[in-house]
């Protein structure tokens, strides 16, 4: 037995030493090639894996958005002199690393020796359009009623000076799909309209947004009541309709105060966000603002929702004295923090802010004004002409000290 397993051994040695020379030669002339010998079997089984199969991730977005910043006045120019970062450097970091950041622009950006027929307005250097740039501001909503304080002229400088540094905007009716470098379409409807915005403009605005691709739509609304705390009912109304329409945020401004905001519907109302950086007053009685800022999740269909809301109350300004025009958040915890909360979560209870600028007509006729007419606005107040002047501060403890 011995001899033969040894002849079996050696035979099968050799056979193996003929099949491996032959296929090194098979290899050698081409006719098959190494990864032929390296192949698995075709009913083999695969060897298990290691990795853990997971779920695409979810795609997130920080969106900001603050209310009417007004970059001209004597006093404002004073402050800043040439440094055009001045405005924004105590919130710049809220900015700087989001996706978006939307304000309400209320002044014209021209150099040229433009007049005025408006009671107030407002035109800063072109120059001052670059503290928009540095303080991280993205886009701004132009429909309001300061844009044509200096006529066409004073529009299309604004609009250049805008163009010329990058910064996306809206105009009075008009509907914008903003990209932003992350890749996320905004829809954005700015509607001012001479306080004559109606549902039917909004739903036709809505539509085309959708059309165009927008993923998330805003309402950017010039409306309301100066100096009023809660909104009216035209306002309701209007925000309502949009949520109806297809709006995921409705986005307000002009009162110069803040108004609460509102879920309804599946979206967020920001009825007012009030004052951000405001050359037009330097004594104001409400010195109360707030940073907005919206995390928006893109799901794994493609869809974009909010995730989160966050609120940052702020200071219109960085001194306790007067206004330097540079907003600056509360301290968590302050009562300055705690009453901007109210005023944005309905609790408030102070009075609205009387705003009456017959002292200004020198010929004040003794006829009231009319309301205008509009479908569903049987209390809307009489709109007014800002900014809101503060001749004499109001001794309530909601407001902060002021100087005569």
């Amino acid at each position: 037995m011995g001899r033969k397993l040894k002849l079996v051994i050696g035979i099968a040695a050799a056979v193996g030493l003929l099949v491996l020379a032959a296929l090194m030669l098979l290899i050698r002339f081409g006719i098959i090639d190494e990864e032929f010998l390296s192949s698995p079997s075709p009913n083999a089984t695969p060897a298990p894996s290691d990795a853990v199969q997971t779920e695409p991730e979810h795609e997130r977005f920080t969106i900001s958005l603050v209310g009417d910043c007004t970059l001209e006045g004597n006093r404002f120019q004073s402050l800043c002199g040439d440094d055009m970062g001045y405005p924004f450097e105590n919130v710049r970091k809220y900015f700087e690393n989001d996706d978006a950041t939307i304000a309400n622009l209320e002044c014209n950006f021209s150099d040229a020796l433009l007049s005025s027929g408006s009671l107030f307005h407002f035109k800063a250097p072109t120059e001052n359009a670059d503290m928009l740039v540095s303080g991280g501001i993205d886009f701004v909503t132009t429909a309001n009623n300061h844009i044509m304080d200096y006529g066409q002229r004073g529009l299309d400088d604004t609009l250049s000076a805008l163009d010329e540094r990058g910064i996306a905007y809206g105009i009075d009716g008009q509907s914008v799909v903003f990209t932003t470098e992350s890749g996320l379409k905004l829809g954005i409807y700015c509607g001012y309209g001479s306080f004559m915005i109606s549902e039917t403009q909004i739903k036709e605005a809505i539509d085309k947004l959708k059309a165009d691709g927008a993923e998330y739509i805003i309402c950017a609304l010039h409306w309301g009541v100066e100096g009023a705390y809660r909104p009216n009912a035209y306002q309701k109304n209007l925000a309502h309709a949009a949520i109806d329409a297809g709006a995921d945020l409705v986005y307000g401004s002009h009162p110069h105060v803040l108004q609460p905001a509102e879920e309804y519907g599946g979206g967020l109302i920001l009825y007012s966000l009030g004052n951000f950086s405001f050359g037009g007053n330097s004594f104001p009685r409400d010195y109360d603002s707030v940073i907005v800022q919206l995390t928006l999740c893109r799901n794994a269909d493609g869809g974009v929702s909010l995730e989160a809301c966050d609120y940052i109350p702020c200071s219109i300004s960085g001194s306790d004295e007067n206004n330097d025009f540079r907003p600056t958040p509360y301290k968590k915890g302050s009562k300055e923090f705690e009453r901007t909360m109210s005023k944005l979560d309905g609790s408030f209870t102070g009075a609205d802010l009387v705003v009456d600028y017959s002292f200004l007509d020198p010929d004040p006729s003794p006829e009231p004004s009319k309301r205008p007419e509009l479908p569903g606005s049987e209390e809307l107040p009489i709109p007014s002409p800002d900014p809101e002047p503060s001749p004499i501060p109001v001794p309530e403890p909601v407001d902060p000290p002021v100087e005569e």
